[in-house]
């Protein structure tokens, strides 16, 4: 039969309608469904860390100061940045006055040896003269005399010991191997004891004073991991080798020094981003980007059977990166939208290509 009447026509196109939205509402056309990416949910390897900032310090930094003063400055061996070891000689200082106050002090100790023997060969005399000759009273002066030179000869050798160990203290040596990091004398000039004239690292060690808030203090151990970055951006691996055991009380902040590796390219001074892995588990982890929000709370889209989404609330950890930890919601095997996930709706029929879940760093 042939409608040909207005009436007919509009029944004819309304039957139409409704028979496409049947077909496409029970999958019999998908050429309109969105494409995504999807992956399965597995368990892999995360790790948590904190992040603090810090400058670079020397492990030990020790002032080398001359022991004796008023002598000029004849000698510098060594220069700022220079590497230098244990005993290294630095300076030498003027050791005129030092070489005569040896000689004057050698002549003097030649001379009560000379004394010395005089005396002993007087009471060795006088011990021999038969009995009444000699009274007793001189015999005793001179075993008096005898002792007292003896005494004298062992303070002229203490001076001696002295005048040598001045003479030696004017060659300024290393007390440890290290780097020389600053030089504060010059040919000519007159030191004074204890006034610094070298400043070295000793064993050339370096490390970071990271500044950690007081929330993230318990987190760190001696022996984890740490990354650091410099004013470059340039990473280094490091060590954590202390957590101080106090917080600053104004700034709420506790310190952990970070021992860096020989070699590195950080000196001395420069500031430094630390970030120091406190955990490392297995976990659910998805990608950043498969998450949505709805109500500032975060979401996933579960496929279903016959691709069917489902918008899913799921916890999360604190911290993102490219993946993150999932606390609830989701069980190993869910299949989640990962590409595509903002662009849908809950209950939309989607074409589904499958991707692997790759697992992440949480920080």
């Amino acid at each position: 039969m042939i409608v040909t009447t207005e009436h007919g026509r509009m029944w004819i196109a309304t039957i139409a309608v409704l028979l496409f939205l049947h077909s496409a509402a029970h999958g019999q056309d998908t050429s309109a469904a969105m494409t995504v990416i999807a992956a399965s949910v597995k368990e892999s390897e995360v790790t948590r860390s904190i992040t603090a900032t810090g400058n670079v310090v020397a492990w030990r930094e020790i002032p080398v100061s001359p022991e004796v003063g008023g002598l000029a400055v004849t000698e510098v061996a060594v220069d700022e940045g220079d590497l230098v070891a244990k005993g290294q000689v630095l300076a030498r200082l003027n050791q005129d006055l030092t070489t005569a106050a040896i000689s004057k002090q050698k002549a003097a100790i030649d001379e009560l040896q000379a004394s010395l023997a005089i005396a002993r060969s007087d009471a060795a005399r006088a011990h021999s003269v038969s009995s009444g000759v000699i009274s007793a009273q001189m015999i005793e002066q001179r075993e008096t005399l005898v002792k007292t030179t003896e005494a004298k000869l062992q303070a002229a050798q203490a001076q001696l010991d002295e005048a040598e160990a001045r003479d030696r203290q004017t060659v300024i040596v290393a007390p440890a191997a290290g780097t020389i990091t600053s030089r504060s004398v010059a040919i000519g000039q007159v030191v004074q004891a204890g006034v610094e004239m070298f400043r070295l690292i000793q064993d050339n060690r370096i490390e970071v004073d990271a500044r950690v808030i007081e929330s993230d203090l318990l987190g760190p151990a001696s022996g984890q991991s740490a990354t650091i970055f410099g004013p470059t951006g340039k990473s280094e691996r490091g060590t954590v080798r202390i957590v101080s055991p106090i917080v600053d009380p104004k700034t709420r902040l506790g310190t952990v020094r970070i021992a860096l590796p020989g070699g590195t390219h950080l000196k001395p001074g420069m500031f430094a981003r630390v970030e120091i892995v406190v955990e490392s588990k297995l976990a659910l982890t998805v990608p950043l980007k498969a998450l949505v929000w709805r109500e500032a709370k975060a979401h996933v889209f579960k496929v279903g059977r016959d691709n069917l989404v489902s918008l899913t609330e799921v916890a999360i950890s604190g911290g993102a990166t490219d993946n993150v930890e999932v606390l609830r919601g989701l069980d190993v095997g869910d299949r989640i939208v990962t590409q595509g996930a903002g662009l849908l709706n809950d209950g939309d029929i989607v074409n589904v290509k499958t991707a692997s879940v790759n697992g992440g760093t949480l920080r």
